[in-house]
C-alpha cells in the first residue's frame, strides 16, 4: 500500500507540457490497516496514518481528524440536595462522535482562522455538540444564530462531555502530531484506547493555507467486534429480545447453581 501511495505521488508530481504555472493541491492518505478487530483482551491499539501532499507551500499545515460513530448522549448534573447527591437537570445531546482525535503540524489557534475551524468542527473547542430539546433559534443583528434555553450551562455540560471522553481516551488534540517527511510525506498515529467503540470511523487530513483549508483528503477505518464477543454481539443487536431473555434465563440457571452448591455444605 505504501509503494502504491508514493507511486501515484510520483506521478501526480511529473509535470505536463500544458500544465498550469499554478496547480491546486491535493492530499492523498492511507492507514496502516483499515480493520481493528476487538477481542475480549483488547487492551488498545495504535494505527499510523500515511500519505503525500502535492504543490504544498513552505507555510501550509496540515490537519488529521478521526471521527467515531455519532451517538446520542444524555448528561446530568449533580446537585446536593438535603444532603444526598442526587442527578438532576437532564440535556440530551445529538450526534456525539464516540471518538474524536485531531492531530495537527501546529497549535490549531497557528494553523486556522476561527471561522474556518468552527465551520468544520476542527478542533474539541470547535466540536460541534447541540442539544435540541433546549435550544431555539432567534434573529439578532439580522443573522439567524442558535442560543440555549438554559444559558452559560450549557456550556459545563458540554465541557463535561470532553472532559470524562477525554479522560477515557476517546476524545484527544495533539498539537505537532502530524510529522512532515521529505518529499511531501506525512505521517500521525492514531491511538484507540481499550473503551473504543465499534463503528465506522472516518479519517480526514485538511491542507490548510493561510488560515483556510484548500484542500482535504478522507480514508476509512472499520473497528468491528471478532471472534465469540462479534457473534455475541450480533445476536444482541439483530434479536435483542431473545438476547434478553437468554441472560436472564442464564442469570436464574447460575443463581440456582450456586444456592444448590452452597446448601450442600
Amino acid at each position: 500500500m505504501i509503494a502504491a501511495l508514493l507511486a501515484s505521488f510520483a506521478l501526480q508530481g511529473q509535470p505536463a507540457l500544458d500544465t498550469q504555472p499554478e496547480q491546486q493541491p491535493r492530499v492523498v492518505a492511507a492507514l496502516s490497516t483499515e480493520v481493528v478487530e476487538i477481542r475480549s483482551d483488547f487492551a488498545g491499539a495504535e494505527i499510523i496514518l500515511f500519505g503525500a501532499v502535492t504543490n504544498m507551500a513552505e507555510d501550509d499545515d496540515l490537519v488529521v481528524v478521526v471521527r467515531g460513530p455519532e451517538t446520542d448522549l444524555r448528561v446530568m448534573r449533580k446537585e446536593r440536595t438535603f444532603g444526598i447527591w442526587i442527578n438532576r437537570a437532564p440535556v440530551r445531546f445529538e450526534d456525539v462522535p464516540s471518538y474524536y482525535s485531531v492531530a495537527s503540524t501546529r497549535p490549531l489557534q497557528d494553523v486556522g482562522a476561527f471561522s474556518a475551524l468552527r465551520r468544520d468542527g476542527i478542533g474539541l473547542e470547535h466540536l460541534r455538540l447541540t442539544a435540541p430539546e433546549t435550544e431555539r433559534t432567534e434573529i439578532r443583528l439580522g443573522v439567524e444564530v442558535t442560543v440555549s434555553e438554559i444559558g452559560e450551562s450549557i456550556i459545563e455540560y458540554r465541557e463535561a462531555i470532553g472532559r470524562n471522553r477525554a479522560r477515557d481516551g476517546l476524545f484527544a488534540e495533539t498539537a505537532s502530531g502530524v510529522q512532515m517527511l521529505e518529499g511531501g510525506l506525512f505521517r500521525a498515529n492514531v491511538a484507540l484506547p481499550p473503551a473504543t467503540p465499534v463503528g465506522d470511523y472516518t479519517a480526514d487530513v485538511y491542507l490548510f493555507r493561510d488560515g483556510v483549508p484548500v484542500a482535504s483528503g478522507a480514508v476509512a477505518l472499520d473497528v468491528r467486534k471478532a471472534g465469540m464477543e462479534r457473534v455475541i454481539y450480533n445476536f444482541a443487536h439483530d434479536y435483542g429480545w431473545l438476547y434478553g431473555l437468554v441472560s436472564v434465563a442464564l442469570a436464574l440457571l447460575f443463581g440456582w447453581g450456586a444456592a444448590a452448591i452452597f446448601n450442600r455444605r
